[in-house]
């Protein structure tokens, strides 16, 4: 076990294990702090909702998407080959579920994505609500931002409504939803107000492309900056 992980004492830090064992029949062995050692009692209780019947099938079905991910390729026996995409997935999830009307909360600045991903879910049987998260073009001010806080300011500029898009979708009984693109923070309000089960499509990340990863993928060199303990200087911070 790390230092830091020592100094943790039995809080889990799985993030540093040295030899990640709970994959394996192994999975007792463990460092001191393996919430599989320390927190028994409370996987016990989250192990005993799997009891459930409708959460049964869900994380059945979402295990067996899981597998169907792979391929297995005679050159390579026991190893693992990538052989669909998330999207191919979801879809894949969606149908093995029985379910029929999907919702897509999206991002304006995801607006060509959503064209182009909506037609293609109904091309596939499933009968699609699609709402922006400008939605209601509620003005900033309404939630207290300041005109200098805006993106331009001395422009209108309308709030992210994830809520309106999550009650949308409760209001015509979604049985999945879908969210692509939404802001931070927006994404948690619309994760906490939707009935309906939701997946991640897409995430967020305007200086990268969508591609989040890519911070930590360059956190030695080009953002090293996300290392020291000050953190992001300027505007970000606030």
């Amino acid at each position: 076990m790390s230092e830091e992980s020592e100094g943790r004492g039995q809080v889990p830090d799985c993030a540093r294990c040295p030899a990640p064992v709970c994959y394996s029949p192994a999975f007792m062995k463990g460092p001191p702090n393996c919430p599989t050692r320390t927190k028994a009692d409370v996987i016990e209780k989250a192990v005993a909702q799997y009891r459930d019947p409708e959460v049964a099938e869900f994380a059945r079905v979402a295990s067996i998407v899981e597998g169907t991910a792979y391929a297995r390729v005679p050159w390579a026996p026991g190893t693992p080959s990538p052989a669909t995409t998330r999207l191919e997935e979801i879809i894949g999830f969606a149908k093995r579920m029985g379910y029929r009307k999907l919702g897509v909360a999206y991002c304006v600045g995801f607006r060509e994505e959503a064209e182009i991903l909506v037609p293609l879910l109904e091309r596939r049987g499933f009968e699609v609500v699609s709402v922006c998260c400008k939605a209601g073009g509620i003005p900033k001010e309404e939630i207290g931002v300041k005109d200098e806080e805006k993106i331009i300011p001395g422009t209108y500029e309308s709030m992210c409504n994830p809520i309106s898009q999550a009650e949308i979708f409760n209001e015509e009984g979604c049985d999945f939803n879908i969210a692509m693109g939404l802001c931070v923070g927006h994404d948690s309000l619309f994760l906490k107000h939707a009935n309906a089960p939701t997946t991640v499509f897409a995430v967020k990340d305007r200086l990268l492309g969508h591609n989040p990863l890519a911070a930590l993928y360059q956190s030695r060199q080009y953002y090293r900056r996300l290392r020291t303990a000050g953190g992001i200087p300027g505007k970000a911070e606030q």
